[in-house]
This record gives C-alpha cells, sequence and structure tokens, in this order.
C-alpha cells in the first residue's frame, strides 16, 4: 500500500526541492522507430527492445537490434548512505524487540530513546555529506551530494517535530518549550551574529548592519534573555525607552507546568502583563525607536507587527515559535493547529516543499504527514521507519473510504516495499532481509523468492545466503541453495564438495547422488573423496544410505590404517551383512576382507567367516574367477585358524 506516486531519481531534483519530477528517456537508435516493447525484469528494473512483425532465422549479423536496459537510480546505494542503512537497521530491530516485549506496557521512554537515535543516524549521515561535498571537485557529483544534504536535513528537521510532537512524553503535554528549541535548532538564522554580538561586548553595536535584525530574530525565537542582552551594548541602553523596553522584558511571565499555577492562574497574569506593555504603547513612550516600538508590538502578539518582519525570512515556520509564545504561551499540542494556521495565512508567507511537510505535522493530520513523506526522493526510508515508530508509539490512525482502520497494512507495505529494494543490492541484501521477516506472513514468503533469485557463484557467498535464510527459518531457501551448489559441484567432479552442500541442506537425493559417484570413482580409480569430511559427517550420513555407507567404509580405511585390524573387520562384516552396498560396489567389500583373512592373527571369527563365505556365494557375479577362488581358499584357512582359536579359548 503506497499512498503516494512512483518516487523518481533524486539525482534530477534541484537543492531546494525534495519532490520528484517525472522523467522522459530518449531512446537511442533506429531499432526503437519500429515496434518498442517493454517488461519487467527484477527490481525496480525494466527492458525495452524493438519487436518487428516478422522474425528472420537468417538475420544478418549487422541487425542494429538492441535491448536497453533502464533502472531506477537509487539514493540509499549511494556509498556514504550505505552506512545510514545499516545502522538505521539495527535501530529498527532493537525497536521491534523492545515493542515485543513491553507489548501491553506504556514503553514512550524506549520508543524516545530509539526515536533520538534515528535522528543521530541521520546527523552523522547528513555531517558525512558534508565533508565528502567539500571535498568533491566534479560538479555533478557535488550537485547530488548536496541535494543529499538538503533531502536528509529535511528529513531530520520534520522528524525533530513529530518526535516532539508524537513520540515525547511531554509533562502536562506543554511542549511550547521544546518547539522554540526545535526553531533554535533547525532555523539559526541569526544565531552566529548574536553570539559574535555577545562575545564582543561593545558599546555602540548598534552600527552592525545586521544588529537590530538580530535583535528583533532573538524575539522572534522567543528568547529574550539574549534581546535583552544585545539591547543593552545599544549606546543608547541608558535611557528612558531602553529601560521601560528592558523591564517589560524582563517581567514577562513565563509558564511552567511545575510553577505551581494553573492555566487559568497564569493566563491572568499574562493578559496583565500585555495589557501593561499595551498601556505603553499607547502612551508612545518609544515612539522615538521605532526598532524597540516594533519589539513592543511584537511581544503584545500584534498581528500586522509579525507579517511585516515575515519578508525577512523563507517561511512562517521561523516565526511559529515566536507567535506562539507571545499569543498562546500556556499552548498544548492540539492548539499549535492554530498557531500554525495564523502564521501561514499571513501576507508573504513563503511556500515551500518543507512547509508541505511541516504544517500537517503541527496540524496533527499525520496521514498527510505520511503522504507528504512519501514524496521525498529518499527510496522510502523516511516514510518506513517514521511510519513504523509512530504505529508502535499509537499515535497514527489511518482510515480507508470505508473507514476501516488500514493503519498496519500501510506499515506492512512500507516496510514490505523497502526491504525488497535493499534485496537489489549486492551487499545490502541481509539488510533487505530482515525488514521482510519482521513483516509475517507476508515478508517471509516474499524473501523466499528473492533469496532464491539472489546469484550465488562462490561457495563463500552461498553460505552466507543459506546462513541468513537459516537465521529467519527459511528452510526451503536453505534446501535450494545447497541443491543448487550442491549439483554445480556434482557435476563439475567436486564430489566432496557436493556431499558437504547435500548434508548441509538435508538433501537425501543429493546426497545419494554424491556418494554413489563417489563410490563408483572409487572403484575405478581406488581413491576416496571428501576422507576428511565425513568422520566430521554426524547425522547427516542418516539422510541416505548411499551416504552411510560411504562413511562408514571412510571409517573402515581410518582403522585399517591405524593398524585397529579387529574394529576394521567387525565395521566391514557389518557393511557386508546389512546389505546396503549397491551391486557394483560387492566386489570392493569382498577383496577388503582378504588382507583382513590372510593376517598373522585370525581378525574374523569362525561365524565373521561363514558371513563372508555365504555373501560370497550369494554375490557370485560380483566376484568370480581367480579372485574368488583366493577368497575362498583364504575364509578356507582362516576359518580353520578361528577354530583352532575358539577351542584354545575353551581350553
Amino acid at each position: 500500500m503506497n499512498i503516494s506516486s512512483f518516487s523518481q531519481n533524486p539525482a534530477d531534483a534541484s537543492e531546494n526541492e525534495t519532490i520528484n519530477r517525472a522523467k522522459t528517456f530518449v531512446l537511442p537508435g533506429k531499432c526503437f522507430e519500429r515496434r518498442a516493447a517493454c517488461t519487467w525484469r527484477r527490481g525496480n528494473k525494466f527492458s525495452i527492445f524493438s519487436r518487428s512483425q516478422t522474425t528472420s532465422k537468417s538475420a544478418p549479423a549487422t541487425s542494429d537490434d538492441r535491448i536497453l536496459n533502464i533502472r531506477q537510480d537509487i539514493l540509499l546505494f549511494h556509498p556514504i548512505l550505505r552506512k545510514l542503512v545499516n545502522e538505521s537497521n539495527g535501530t529498527f530491530l532493537s525497536l521491534q524487540k523492545a515493542a515485543e516485549a513491553n507489548k501491553n506496557l506504556d514503553n514512550h521512554v524506549e520508543f524516545l530513546k530509539h526515536s533520538r537515535q534515528y535522528r543521530s543516524i541521520i546527523r552523522v549521515c547528513i555531517e558525512n555529506l558534508q565533508e565528502a561535498a567539500s571535498k568533491e571537485s566534479d560538479g555533478i557529483e557535488k550537485n547530488n551530494l548536496l541535494t543529499c544534504i538538503t533531502i536528509f536535513y529535511s528529513i531530520e528537521c520534520v522528524w525533530h517535530l513529530c518526535e516532539i510532537l508524537y513520540v515525547d512524553n511531554v509533562p502536562g503535554d506543554y511542549v511550547l518549550p521544546f518547539l522554540l528549541e526545535w526553531v533554535r535548532f533547525h532555523f539559526p538564522c541569526h544565531e552566529q551574529m548574536a553570539t559574535q554580538l555577545l562575545d564582543a561586548c561593545e558599546r555602540g553595536s548598534e552600527e552592525h548592519p545586521e544588529y537590530w535584525d538580530t535583535v528583533i530574530g532573538m524575539i522572534v525565537q522567543g528568547r529574550v534573555d539574549v534581546a535583552r542582552a544585545l539591547l543593552k551594548l545599544h549606546s543608547a541602553t541608558d535611557t528612558t525607552e531602553f529601560k521601560l523596553v528592558d523591564n517589560s522584558l524582563k517581567s514577562m511571565p513565563i509558564y511552567s507546568v511545575y510553577g505551581g499555577l494553573s492555566t487559568g492562574e497564569f493566563t491572568i497574569t499574562w493578559k496583565h502583563w500585555q495589557a501593561e506593555c499595551r498601556s505603553k504603547l499607547s502612551s508612545r513612550s518609544v515612539t522615538s525607536q521605532p526598532h524597540l516600538e516594533l519589539i513592543m508590538r511584537l511581544v503584545t502578539g500584534d498581528y500586522s507587527a509579525f507579517e511585516s518582519i515575515l519578508s525577512k525570512y523563507d517561511s512562517w515556520l521561523y516565526i511559529l515559535g515566536g507567535w506562539t509564545v507571545f499569543t498562546m504561551p500556556w499552548a498544548k499540542r492540539h492548539e499549535l493547529r492554530a498557531a500554525a494556521a495564523a502564521c501561514a495565512g499571513m501576507r508573504g508567507a513563503g511556500r515551500s516543499a518543507l512547509h508541505d511537510l511541516l504544517r500537517p505535522a503541527v496540524e496533527g493530520e499525520l496521514h498527510q504527514v505520511i503522504h507528504e513523506i512519501q514524496q521525498i526522493s529518499d527510496n522510502g526510508w523516511f516514510a518506513t521507519h517514521l511510519t513504523d515508530i509512530l504505529v508502535h508509539c499509537g499515535k497514527l490512525k489511518i482510515l480507508d473510504k470505508h473507514q476501516t482502520d488500514v493503519t498496519g497494512r500501510l506499515r506492512d507495505s512500507l516496510i514490505l516495499e523497502y526491504g525488497s529494494l535493499m534485496m537489489e543490492h549486492g551487499s545490502l541484501w541481509p539488510v533487505g532481509l530482515s525488514y521482510l521477516c519482521a513483516c509475517a506472513p507476508e515478508g517471509p514468503a516474499r524473501a523466499e523468492l528473492l533469496l532464491a533469485r539472489l546469484p550465488a557463484r562462490t561457495d563463500t557467498r552461498a553460505l552466507r545466503v543459506a546462513a541468513e535464510a537459516q537465521k529467519y527459518g527459511l528452510h526451503n531457501v536453505v534446501r535450494s541453495i545447497c541443491l543448487c551448489v550442491g549439483a554445480r559441484h556434482l557435476s563439475g567432479g567436486r564430489l566432496g564438495a557436493a556431499l558437504a552442500w547435500g548434508m548441509r541442506g538435508r538433501d537425501p537425493a543429493l546426497c545419494a547422488r554424491a556418494a554413489d559417484a563417489a563410490l563408483r570413482a572409487y572403484t575405478a580409480q581406488g581413491t576416496l573423496p571428501a576422507r576428511d569430511l565425513l568422520p566430521a559427517a554426524g547425522t547427516g550420513l542418516l539422510l541416505h544410505h548411499r551416504a552411510l555407507l560411504l562413511g562408514k567404509y571412510c571409517d573402515f580405511h581410518r582403522l585399517y590404517k591405524d593398524r585397529e585390524f579387529r574394529k576394521a573387520a567387525k565395521l566391514l562384516i557389518s557393511l557386508l551383512t546389512s546389505k546396503i552396498a549397491p551391486d557394483y560396489f560387492w566386489e570392493t567389500l569382498l577383496l577388503d576382507t582378504l588382507p583382513l583373512l590372510e593376517s598373522d592373527e585370525p581378525v574374523f571369527s569362525s561365524a565373521d567367516t561363514f558371513e563372508i563365505m555365504v555373501c560370497l556365494e550369494l554375490r557370485a557375479g560380483s566376484l568370480a574367477g581367480e579372485r574368488a577362488e583366493l577368497l575362498r581358499l583364504a575364509c578356507a584357512r582362516n576359518l580353520a585358524r578361528s577354530l583352532l582359536h575358539d577351542v584354545k579359548d575353551d581350553e
């Protein structure tokens, strides 16, 4: 489910624009002038090719027909942004565990911690992008980096506001101090100049061309103490007008949840203070100083005064904090809607893409916020993670036209889309897999389909894919990968590797084929593959009797080599009597008894010798001629020796 349209390549966005535009492709070559066709490939890729009305089997080699492959440019696949993807994945998984562990509890502290982790990751990403942009000499690449900086700055700004309004559990729902902090952090237009003027601490600072703009900017941001400190740097600070304004600012009441006053009591105090300020304005006490008069008009909440300074700022967002401070300093979360509407309705209020993101957030229209952030060309990172944390906080509720709650479906669809996108990258696919498997049952099913399409050209890559699939319980994928890789090794004659992959994938058929090939190779060449592997195979040998036979036969050779002849003889007899050996291998097993029958000390008992003789007669077709006669003679001699040995033992 997607509230927005398909996003376009972020490289085409300008520095001050985060919304994508449609892109037109001009098809090269004359081959596309006839009949062009298109087909989707894996992921966000498609191919365009010319489709002729007739097909000729004898097409000339100089044909200009071609296939044009087109794919979406994924912003998150940039080397710098991959760190953002990996680190945010860890926070996402930690958030899911926290939400699951405290499902029925108010867990806002954990949610706030994870939200701040997300913002910290974004800030580090912005710093890395700024560092890379400062070192970049190529114009196009530098412009792309600057575009990324703009995008992620907007993301962090919106996320911070949503954190204040919807994630943090603000005492008394009094959000104004946090709103002022947000304005100061994200719109520091006069911060640096105020610091310079205060550090210089020189009388006559009004000579600086930005002095009054800085003072007014501090008032607009609700930083009255800083504005008072700047006014004291004016050469006329000891005059009556300046003292009057300073006393008014000094006596301004500040609302606090823990101040001991109720909202009603504070409102009375506040209105009394503003009435005094208006009386000073009415008395024309500061008319001789237009800037001071403007300050008094601002602190009394004069709409026209705020409107007159709005042209100095790019957006009404700069004055939102100041307007709220001087008109409704007791404002709670739900009352910010009126403040935002008043500021946005002022004449000259600028409008930007960031404005379209922030106003719905302030007004509590989270469904519109999700819609707008889906237009950002970050390939769904922001929409996925913000929606997820808002859903866990219980703040997001979206209804369809039938008034059905589709919030959970929206969250899952965003996570699935983002996870599927990550699966397309050569090294980020484990990240995508973790997102897909966080949305059962559709996510694991989709993960199985996408994992099966991952190229596993090397054993290392196949082991990585199989291990990740095993971690999430995708056993069908593990078996499929092991079968494919094992079959590849089997066709290449690497029987030990094929058998190992068959055991890893618990595939009896592959184990049987590999073991059978190994046994045939031994009968033909006299060498046993996978001799080092099989002793550690464990229960994998039980997958098929062919693998079991191969494993036990390797054990026989190991015992024989270590001169443990009695154990080797006992194991060989068990292989003969179990009748699990194929017809072509009986000759090998029977001939292996010959050196043991001729050993200095008898290692076969009389009963074992009779078993060998029975097998020799029953498998007459497996061993004939001179070798069969030699084996019969050896059995007869060993039978005599074993009987004598048994008699001595009885005596």
